[in-house]
């Protein structure tokens, strides 16, 4: 797995459970402590025990600690500006990330995103299917998904079938989504800009 990825996972264990529970997964996985570096590969069985020792230790299913870091990641600002610029609703955010693999291949090339094919399903389903790829793929894209539909104030069920992620949109304006402006930036260097 690249580095980013394991960055990723590690950044969501402390930021979401602390420094001292990291520590506890790290050295149950038989990895540095110090972390990883970004743009390093590493053997895919790295990334799962992580997985796996952060699950046992919260006695959560694997998939739903997958599902945790893809809404976690979805919460880190420059990532959902990026998916905010997708689209205008949730709907159109949903249909474009078919396009999400190649945009990240221009920025990390070498991060090996699985491809991503959106399809109509039978009634008000849309298919978001990641084949020939690793399972925990589809559970995190379930968790930013979902983290997508609450900024954007949809309703909808977001499961895993299969090759798929299903989307079934109840309400697309359930509630009022959170405030996006295209062209606002409120980083530590909007100040600076202006």
């Amino acid at each position: 797995m690249h580095g980013l990825i394991n960055r990723s996972i590690e950044g969501f264990l402390r930021g979401t459970y602390g420094d001292a529970f990291w520590l506890g997964v790290a050295e149950a996985s038989g990895i540095d402590a110090r972390g990883f570096q970004t743009m390093r590969d590493y053997p895919d069985a790295i990334s799962h025990a992580l997985i796996n020792q952060a699950a046992l230790r919260r006695n959560k299913p694997e998939a739903e600690m997958l599902e945790d870091l893809g809404a976690w990641l979805a919460q880190i600002e420059p990532v959902r500006r990026l998916l905010r610029f997708s689209g205008r609703d949730f709907q159109e955010f949903l249909h474009s990330l078919d396009e999400l693999p190649g945009r990240a291949q221009m920025v990390i090339p070498s991060l090996g995103m699985p491809r991503i094919r959106v399809t109509a399903g039978e009634g008000e389903d849309t298919h978001v299917a990641m084949t020939g790829c690793f399972a925990e793929w589809r559970s995190v894209m379930a968790g930013l998904i979902r983290a997508m539909a609450d900024d954007y104030g949809a309703l909808g069920l977001i499961l895993v079938e299969g090759e798929a992620v299903v989307v079934r949109i109840s309400d697309d304006a359930f509630a009022e989504g959170r405030k996006f402006e295209l062209g606002a930036w409120t980083g530590p260097d909007a100040a600076a800009a202006s």
